[in-house]
């Protein structure tokens, strides 16, 4: 005998008969994208707006404070995203999310994979086998860039941003020498190659990579992966080389909207302790910043963050933090940005990320188990409802079918 009570059936209320339609608009404006995507399925009018590119341009301007993400391997089939805003790290079903690779070929030994750069909710995601992907971790949305570069005496910058003056995001790619080579070549000149540098560009809305002309002086990379990875600011990506020329330091921007390269000042004092010790680049609270981890070897050990307080102002850059590491695992602390509470949110270049205030205080830290070890080389991201070029007008001809309030969508454009 069945004595299953019948399952009540609840309407929900049509909000278009409750509410205006412009103040629809700004109250789903202003929701999380994971609650606005979950809204799709509520109407076929909800499901057009949500989708269109304008609303997700309009949402981007208006969210005054974006949620930040980072992205580390998990295992051969998942990426953890980790909300670092999150009450706790040490809650993972309220800060961490675990999202599928955005290619269905599985990262191994052999087809490692690398984050590149992040631009307005956008991962590039890199494959050791060569493929790109332009991914967006919150929609899904992908779109695999053609890549037949071959790997010469030189390495390459890669960077990814977003160029207002075109409306087109841009991966950009220098070529510049290897750091190896370099090295050799300050005991032999004889051995590097005299190898220009040059600048190669693909466009998201042309679907094709070319060439920048002109003549550039020569830098080589710091050896590791991670300077190689451009730091998104200011319609420009920046890197943290070697002139080739001088033998120093230097920070190099590439100008997205001039299409130019040009040096970032140091400050004397800042250029000194350079040649001393490790730094790393960094953009934290929407400036330039020059981090240095520490010695894991130092018991005496202190980490430092040096911010450009003033974007391209050599006098403003500015030693802000300077704090001891004996109290961090391994001793050692990469900064990596900071939360929406000030506090500084980095690793210890192993498995943990941590939290910790201004004075080095560790407030909080929480140890995963990644497929891979190095947080060095993890990927920041905003969610966000952004669109590729040329993405939405594939889906439109199926999104028309569902428009069946156009005063709903037509609100969108008075209230941007």
């Amino acid at each position: 005998m069945n004595n299953q009570r019948p399952r009540r059936t609840i309407e929900s209320p049509n909000l278009s008969s409750i509410l205006p339609h412009d103040l629809i608009v700004r109250i789903l404006l202003r929701l999380p994208v994971r609650s606005l995507l979950r809204f799709k399925s509520v109407s076929k009018p909800w499901l057009f707006l949500i989708s269109d590119p304008q609303f997700g341009k309009s949402r981007y301007d208006l969210a005054a404070a974006l949620t930040h993400r980072c992205l580390a391997n998990h295992n051969d089939s998942e990426i953890e995203s980790i909300d670092i805003d999150a009450a706790s790290l040490h809650n993972y079903e309220s800060s961490v999310v675990n999202l599928k690779y955005p290619l269905s070929s599985p990262p191994h030994e052999n087809n490692p994979v690398d984050f590149l750069g992040s631009c307005r909710g956008f991962i590039l995601v890199a494959y050791g086998r060569g493929n790109v992907i332009v991914w967006n971790p919150s929609t899904r949305v992908r779109r695999r860039i053609a890549d037949n570069l071959e790997w010469m005496k030189f390495h390459f910058l890669n960077g990814f941003g977003y160029d207002t003056s075109t409306d087109d995001y841009l991966l950009v790619r220098i070529e510049v020498n290897l750091w190896e080579t370099y090295i050799y070549s300050q005991q032999d000149p004889d051995i590097i190659t005299n190898h220009p540098t040059r600048i190669r560009l693909f466009s998201m809305k042309t679907n094709s990579w070319f060439y920048l002309e002109g003549a550039y002086a020569q830098y080589a990379d710091l050896g590791h992966c991670e300077f190689k990875v451009g730091s998104f600011l200011n319609e420009a990506l920046h890197w943290f080389v070697t002139s080739v020329e001088t033998s120093n330091h230097a920070i190099i921007a590439f100008d997205l909207v001039e299409r130019s390269l040009s040096e970032i000042p140091l400050s004397q004092i800042l250029a000194r302790e350079l040649e001393c010790r490790e730094y790393h680049l960094r953009v934290m609270g929407e400036c330039l910043s020059l981090c240095c981890p520490g010695d894991q070897y130092d018991v005496a050990s202190m980490a430092e963050i040096w911010m450009m307080k003033k974007y391209k102002v050599q006098s403003s850059w500015t030693k802000l933090f300077v704090f001891s590491t004996c109290n961090i695992p391994h001793n050692m602390f990469f900064p990596i940005c900071f939360t929406k509470h000030g506090e500084i949110f980095g690793s210890n270049g192993s498995r943990s990320l941590m939290i910790v205030n201004d004075k080095g205080k560790l407030l909080d830290e929480c140890s995963f188990d990644w497929y891979r070890a190095d947080l060095l080389h993890c990927g920041m991201y905003r969610e966000s409802l952004l669109s590729l070029p040329n993405d939405f007008e594939e889906a439109s001809g199926v999104l028309e079918e569902a428009r069946e309030d156009d005063q709903l969508t037509s609100s969108l454009k008075e209230t941007s």
